[in-house]
């Protein structure tokens, strides 16, 4: 039987970091853009929203401008269980605790208007806030795990993780989406904006190094001019990631915190104005933006109760999923300015591939069982219903203020302190170190990061 995803022919996935639903897209509700977005409501003291921490009441504020926060956010699995507050008495998750969690990371009382319960409006956050609008804004999608970084962004990419929290360290990536793809002879490419976060799985360095690796420059010509014999099917978009090793004044634009996100939102325009350029391909197109969990930020949504014990020694037993995040579905083959208030996670878009690339036959066990639970995510195919396509609407061509540098005037950062920055120089130097053929040809700078790390260092 035909189903819409049979007239998609093309898969985008744009996947950035570390922000909530209510924090990044609440907006859309509260003021009205789209009322029917599970997001913030007026007035913001109502008592779904409120966080007390010693006594204090945080409740949601709007962010007066785009700004590089104190810090990051909280976010390893024992935060996120602070953040989510459980009741003793319902056993319900009471969503309570960010603040909270937030002042035991920070050691010191917040003020009132504490980071992790703020919110952008629409003005800060102008291709989202538009994408939102005008195509499939997903409320109920929830980052797989209660946890941070690697584990959610494993889980996406493979369906399964072996590890629970974010460390130092390789990670292995059994049933990665890149052999899944190969194995069943779907074509694939991906364009990152600077070192890959794969580089932190040694098993995918081989696809790293590899064609079907490709600068993120090269995304807009090849989309516009590629042979469609020959176009990837699915597309992974990879941001240049605030924690990889970086040179000199670049900007990253994952929207990774505490950094403004004035370059992601221009990261993304020019991601959708690449996708939509061929206007005969657009057709036949679905773009996924979602984010890999939700960065310490407030969102009161309580997760769905899906439970997963992670495949490493020591398994570690989750019962529930994580916060919400922002998710949205770009195609002409979405209801434009639509919600889909159905549960999905980031495992949704590979029971999508499955169902697109070999019907019948799901991508592994893992989601399938994941999928199976009472409370499991769908896939989300099932937002796909309008049968009425439409040309892309041109997204706003302002500037993008940003308000505060991003990047580093320095030559090179300093050593990194967190176990994400640490884990991107660990594989950074392991690559180095490898010599596998085609390094330079891929990451040229990254032998310029090296050598200017050395010297930086003091390094012999």
């Amino acid at each position: 039987m035909a189903t819409l995803l049979d007239n998609i022919d093309t898969i985008v996935l744009v996947m950035f970091e570390n922000r909530s639903f209510d924090h990044f897209l609440g907006h859309l509700s509260y003021d009205k853009l789209q009322t029917q977005a599970d997001g913030l409501l007026s007035p913001l003291s109502q008592e779904q929203y409120e966080n007390l921490y010693k006594g204090t009441s945080y409740k949601p504020f709007r962010i007066p401008k785009d700004i590089n926060l104190e810090a990051d956010l909280p976010h390893e699995f024992d935060a996120v269980d602070t953040q989510l507050a459980k009741s003793d008495v319902t056993g319900a998750f009471t969503m309570s605790g960010f603040v909270e969690a937030y002042a035991k990371a920070t050691g010191s009382n917040p003020n009132t208007q504490a980071d992790p319960m703020g919110f952008f409006s629409a003005s800060q956050v102008p291709i989202s806030s538009f994408l939102a609008q005008h195509f499939c804004v997903c409320d109920r999608w929830f980052c797989p795990l209660p946890s941070s970084t690697q584990p959610n962004r494993t889980m996406a990419f493979c369906g399964e993780s072996a590890i629970h929290n974010t460390k130092t360290r390789p990670i292995p990536a059994n049933n990665n989406i890149f052999d899944w793809l190969t194995t069943n002879q779907v074509r694939w490419r991906d364009y990152h904006d600077g070192l890959s976060f794969f580089a932190l799985y040694p098993s995918l360095w081989d696809h790293m190094l590899g064609k079907n690796f490709r600068d993120y420059e090269f995304l807009f010509s090849d989309r516009l001019h590629e042979d469609s014999d020959t176009a990837p099917q699915v597309i992974l978009v990879e941001p240049s990631y605030q924690d990889a090793p970086h040179i000199g004044p670049d900007h990253p634009n994952d929207n990774h915190a505490p950094l403004a996100i004035g370059w992601g939102e221009d990261f993304l325009r020019r991601t959708y104005e690449a996708i939509s350029a061929n206007k005969a391909r657009w057709e036949k197109t679905l773009m996924v933006v979602y984010y890999d969990e939700h960065g310490g930020f407030f969102d009161h949504v309580p997760p769905p109760l899906v439970t997963y014990s992670t495949t490493g020694n020591n398994p570690h037993h989750f019962a529930s999923m994580g916060p919400r995040v922002p998710a949205l579905l770009i195609s002409p083959l979405v209801e434009p300015g639509s919600v889909c208030h159905d549960v999905f996670d980031h495992t949704s878009v590979l029971q999508l591939l499955a169902e697109k690339f070999t019907p019948g036959q799901p991508y592994s066990a893992s989601v399938q069982a994941r999928s199976q639970q009472p409370s499991g995510p769908k896939s989300i195919s099932v937002a796909l219903t309008n049968t009425a396509p439409f040309l892309p609407p041109h997204a706003p061509a302002g500037q993008i203020a940003v308000t505060s540098a991003l990047g580093d005037s320095i030559a090179v950062a300093p050593t990194p302190s967190q176990a994400m920055a640490q884990s991107f120089e660990m594989a950074a130097q392991n690559l180095l170190k490898d010599e596998k053929p085609g390094m330079l040809e891929k990451y040229p700078e990254l032998f310029q990061w090296r050598d200017a790390v050395a010297k930086a260092r003091g390094a012999s």
